[in-house]
């Protein structure tokens, strides 16, 4: 099977999570020759990009043959390229979700510097995986910025990290894009200013961005700068008490750290959910704010919130909040 397929003169090694596509273009880079050699020799005639991440249309002889090439064996190739797994005969039994919820990011430069890899590699990473730990290097977008400056985003990634464990890739998975657009939408119409006099101070720490506009930054510069807020969201949005609480929206404001009289003018009380009238104490099903609860406690935010210093009370809701609010929770009511 693999009598006639010759090792290449230089295989480099794979970087652990890398895409198929970043990987054969990297063999075929070093040996200068095409990806579409290399799809011929290994038995099909994909044309890949280096974002593909897919074994489709490939032969069962196909694994051995990559294997042959690089010099590397074949349970060595399944480790580090995940979508390799989907031709394991041996392991057929792969974990339900193993293969979901990943996103396609740039591999963080350093750590590929690192294993001697000096070109451009992608491979999959979690959802909630937005910096390397190891460098302190943002991954979303191609510039990779240096975020030691901000310790607050840095603990806001283990925050991440742990609302992940406690409540799993699906509940997660939802609920920080929704956070994340919402807080983008803050940021563009200034609303509320304490938030974005935050956002300013983070976005000048930042290196200057060379060819861009420095009163309008980048989306990626603004999920960064944003990133913490969006954070605080998804542990709320996540949360089965708050999710559906009247007091989601005032909740929200404490945990944020956002003064009351900065919002009265924004919005009316009239306007705010946070003002309904409590549902009688027989009808509670759950306890309602400042009592103990294991999805409303959370001794990060008692740390590093603005709120959890300062110990404030409950307060009114962003601008835009309680609507846009309400479109999250059903839009996350209706996930699978």
């Amino acid at each position: 099977m693999t009598t006639h397929v010759r090792s290449l003169p230089i295989p480099p090694p794979p970087m652990h999570g890398e895409t198929i596509g970043s990987y054969l273009h990297r063999l075929a880079d070093a040996n200068h020759t095409t990806v579409t050699t290399l799809a011929v020799v290994l038995g099909h005639g994909r044309r890949y990009q280096r974002a593909d991440d897919t074994t489709d249309g490939w032969p069962p002889e196909a694994l051995p043959r990559l294997a042959a090439l690089t010099s590397r064996t074949i349970p060595a190739l399944l480790h580090a390229l995940p979508a390799l797994r989907a031709l394991d005969t041996t392991n057929p039994d792969i974990p339900p979700g193993s293969e979901q919820h990943h996103v396609i990011r740039l591999a963080c430069r350093l750590c590929a510097a690192r294993l001697g890899i000096h070109n451009l590699v992608l491979r999959r990473t979690a959802d909630h995986e937005h910096l390397c730990p190891s460098h302190r290097r943002w991954l979303t977008g191609s510039d990779q910025l240096d975020v030691s400056p901000l310790p607050d985003v840095l603990r806001a990634h283990r925050h991440h990290h742990r609302i992940q464990r406690r409540h799993g890739r699906r509940g997660t998975s939802p609920a920080y894009p929704e956070a994340a657009r919402l807080t983008l939408q803050w940021f563009r119409t200034s609303s509320p200013p304490e938030l974005h006099h935050r956002w300013n101070q983070r976005l000048a720490a930042l290196p200057t961005e060379p060819f861009g506009d420095p009163h309008r930054p980048s989306d990626q510069r603004v999920e960064l700068a944003t990133y913490p807020e969006s954070v605080i969201l998804t542990s709320l949005l996540t949360s089965t008490h708050w999710r559906h609480h009247d007091r989601l929206p005032a909740e929200a404001s404490r945990r944020l750290g956002i003064p009351h009289h900065d919002l009265t003018a924004d919005l009316p009380p009239k306007n705010s959910t946070s003002m309904r009238k409590r549902p009688p104490t027989s009808q509670r099903t759950c306890p309602m704010p400042g009592h103990d609860h294991p999805d409303e406690h959370d001794p990060w935010e008692e740390r590093n919130t603005p709120a959890g210093a300062a110990k404030t009370t409950h307060g009114q809701a962003p601008a835009g909040f309680p609507s846009n609010l309400s479109e999250s929770r059903s839009q996350l009511d209706h996930q699978p």
